[in-house]
């Protein structure tokens, strides 16, 4: 898990795996320059804490890092500092889903924290990563995966390290690629193209979300759309009627969920939903203007039959 400045969240993160059945073998928080004494606050719950200077994080070698920190076990869990288990059985679920015929990782349900917003509750309740219902991805055979379009990859791509389970002998080898972003879809991938399954467990739940204002949401779109665009030469939303239409389906989506889910009709609501459902799709517009990349290369990683043998 890395931390910095993790706060209250991350204190109820660190007492919600501590009631954990069975117990969790081992936690390894990786810190990068806190000020609020959150290494202290993980050393006091047991943690193997990590320090690192904040200009060396990165998002894929610095989980790669604390991995390596852990004894040798059947699945590794990622969290986030502010990602929230529910249940004393979530990592149990989770890890037990990574561990299943043919799957090489798993994703937790992700449900937004109880007091957040209207709209970031409405932004979660959207995601893949919010489906209340069993999903496995894969294996796919080479030959089908060679006819993907990118369009078609990125909504294969559904692994996140908020919350998600990766079996330690397949996660070791190989781990997460050098990534400034994104590396839990390029995991994704690579674990597709070993032939190996992605599966989504909703039983395994995780309280997690980010009240996003317009600046914030711009800032986090954009870089996913460029993430996409130069790793994956994929164009996310390509024109201006492309960027229209994303506004337009975002608010009538916020809409729709705001009628059936009693929210409708609070004051600022339409103008808030509105500015960020623009902001959010002149981001991804912005993000996909560019040159396009190509599919990443393949990695070797052991496949389904080698860990069984």
């Amino acid at each position: 898990m890395p931390t910095l400045n993790g706060g209250r969240r991350f204190e109820r993160c660190l007492a919600a795996l501590a009631s954990q059945r069975p117990p969790i073998d081992a936690l390894v928080v990786i810190d990068s320059g806190s000020s609020d004494g959150s290494e202290q606050v993980a050393a006091r719950a047991g943690a193997h804490v990590l320090t690192i200077d904040g200009a060396d994080f990165d998002h894929g070698l610095t989980r790669n890092q604390g991995a390596a920190a852990l004894p040798d076990v059947d699945a590794i869990v990622f969290l986030v500092q502010d990602a929230i288990p529910e249940g004393d059985d979530c990592l149990e679920l989770l890890a037990s889903a990574a561990l299943q015929q043919g799957v090489g990782a798993a994703t937790a349900r992700q449900r937004a924290p109880r007091n957040a917003s209207p709209l970031t509750r409405a932004t979660v309740a959207r995601s893949p990563m919010a489906s209340d219902a069993p999903r496995r991805t894969g294996p796919l055979p080479a030959s089908e995966l060679s006819g993907l379009s990118p369009r078609q990859w990125r909504s294969l791509l559904l692994l996140d390290s908020i919350a998600c389970a990766v079996r330690g002998p397949l996660f070791r080898p190989g781990g997460y690629r050098q990534a400034a972003f994104g590396e839990d879809t390029l995991l994704a991938f690579d674990l597709l193209t070993a032939g190996w399954a992605l599966a989504h467990e909703p039983e395994a739940v995780v309280r997690h979300g980010h009240e996003y204002d317009p600046a914030l949401a711009a800032e986090r779109y954009e870089t996913d759309a460029r993430f996409f665009r130069e790793r994956f030469g994929l164009a996310v939303r390509p024109s201006l009627v492309q960027l229209a239409k994303g506004y337009v389906a975002g608010v009538l989506a916020d809409r729709r969920w705001l009628i059936a889910n009693g929210e409708w009709g609070a004051p600022g609501l339409l103008g808030d939903s509105s500015r960020l459902r623009w902001a959010q799709a002149v981001a991804q517009w912005r993000g996909s203007k560019g040159h396009l990349g190509a599919l990443p290369e393949r990695r070797q990683l052991p496949r389904p039959e080698e860990l069984a043998a």
